[in-house]
């Protein structure tokens, strides 16, 4: 199964005066063969590869572990934010430069009211995929109840994304994004809010069920979010509940095509903090920071079972398990070479070879098969430039904006580079993020607080099991 083109081409360096290179499409088929690859070698692989995480490493002071949980979270929301403007746009930076001037994107930036070659017109507001075709040619439901004549009711409009169907009319070519603000963070962003409170509400732990009710109040409550668009995943999950009459804890669902994708990655990565920094402990002997073999498990089993909360996916759920190691380690690796060793270690359990540092920033699609591949070379890539680009700070917030200036699927690629590069960012010796990828936020008086909540949350309780350890954990 191992081959280092299974997800696609490699990448070369990025420059914003080129036009990034889109990834090769891959074969349904591997699909099915990644998901025999992880069922035949898991087990293997998670005493094996835990072996180069890290070696001993020196006691994390509370205030840099509190540091890069914070500007993990920060960057994390800043990464999805930069890149709305330019969600989808596969004529790469050309038709960006088009759409937002010569510079392309260079700070936060309100999203073009439309935008030409958008499919949101073609996107099926009450389910999966695109809008069904009749026998006669004509397009069928948009704004019908499936299950119904008597009412015309969607879940675009009625039941979430409130008001918002006129954006999805097939005779018209809205941006995906036209009704958020500059700096406004689209609804995947939203959900990670809903996440930090519902981690809150129970105590710095993630229960599934409790989530669970909270996204769904989320999403059922007019006027809770301002994004035009919902992925498939959500809109299948509502049809199943609202037409189907399914509890909703049997309403995550897959199409086949578009829920094995990279934005069902981006909840999962928020529950890998909080379980991690939870199940912490200081080794006695060593004086080390240590998450246990147990614990490691626990808490990648956390980040499938937050994945299968919106959607019905066993590759995703495997997949989250190996991104819980890469987030586990942006935030404990004492140094890039230890983090770079884990990042390494992990594509390796995904049957990839190593992520590449001199590449260009690929433009590509959603699916895993091809999302995925380009955000571990990015991440290895900016990661192995902070000095260069002016520190962990400033590398977070230049890797942001090329992420944005790329195209294709950046905004949840994004959320994921930012939390990752966020972590590796320590507010100290002039290495805190840019002001500007704070301030530029919509929200941004929101989420500072709701961040304070959750890290001290997920701190104290920490804290109240590791008995003497105050100062350091």
């Amino acid at each position: 199964v191992h081959n280092p083109q299974i997800m696609g081409k490699r990448s070369v360096l990025y420059r914003f005066d080129e036009r990034p290179r889109m990834a090769a499409a891959v074969s349904p088929v591997f699909l099915l063969l990644l998901i025999l690859f992880f069922n035949t070698t898991h087990a293997m692989s998670t005493t094996s590869n835990n072996n180069v995480n890290m070696k001993s490493p020196p006691i994390i002071p509370r205030q840099i572990l509190e540091s890069r949980l914070r500007n993990s979270l920060w960057s994390l929301f800043a990464g999805d934010a930069l890149a709305s403007p330019t969600h989808w746009y596969y004529g790469g930076f050309p038709q960006i430069q088009r759409d937002y001037g010569p510079a392309g994107i260079t700070g936060y930036t309100k999203p073009k009211l439309h935008l030409e070659g958008s499919i949101l017109n073609k996107s099926d507001p009450n389910g999966g995929g695109r809008l069904k075709t009749s026998s006669s040619g004509s397009l069928f439901g948009f704004g019908r109840n499936k299950n119904s004549n008597d009412k015309k009711v969607t879940i675009i409009g009625d039941v979430i994304n409130h008001g918002k169907l006129p954006y999805w009319s097939p005779t018209e070519s809205y941006h995906y994004h036209a009704t958020l603000q500059s700096g406004e963070n689209t609804l995947e962003a939203q959900l990670v809010r809903v996440l930090l409170k519902s981690i809150v509400a129970t105590n710095g732990s993630f229960s599934p069920s409790h989530f669970r009710q909270a996204y769904v109040d989320f999403m059922t409550t007019a006027g809770s979010h301002n994004d035009t668009y919902a992925s498939t995943c959500h809109r299948m999950f509502f049809a199943n509940m609202v037409f189907g009459g399914l509890d909703p804890k049997d309403c995550p669902d897959n199409d086949g095509h578009n829920v094995d994708a990279i934005d069902g990655l981006i909840l999962p990565t928020v529950v890998v903090l909080a379980e991690t920094v939870r199940r912490l402990k200081i080794d006695a002997g060593s004086g080390s920071v240590v998450l246990e073999e147990e614990a490691k498990n626990a808490v990648r089993t956390a980040a499938a079972q937050t994945a299968s909360v919106t959607r019905s996916s066993k590759l995703l759920g495997r997949v989250s398990e190996v991104w819980a190691d890469i987030v586990i380690a942006s935030l404990l690796a004492p140094t890039e070479e230890d983090f770079n060793t884990s990042l390494t270690a992990s594509a390796r359990k995904l049957g990839l070879s190593p992520p590449r540092s001199d590449g260009r920033d690929q433009l590509t699609a959603c699916y895993l098969s091809q999302s995925l591949p380009s955000a571990l070379d990015m991440i290895c890539k900016y990661t192995q430039q902070s000095t260069k680009l002016g520190g962990t700070g400033l590398m977070c917030w230049k890797a942001l904006l090329a992420n944005a200036n790329v195209g294709g699927e950046n905004v949840h690629r994004g959320s994921l580079l930012g939390a990752v590069l966020g972590a590796r960012v320590v507010d100290e010796n002039g290495s805190s993020l840019p002001a500007e990828l704070k301030e530029g936020l919509h929200h941004k008086k929101e989420i500072g607080k709701e961040i304070d909540s959750f890290v001290s949350t997920i701190l104290g309780q920490n804290g109240d099991r590791m008995g003497d350890a105050k100062e350091e954990l």
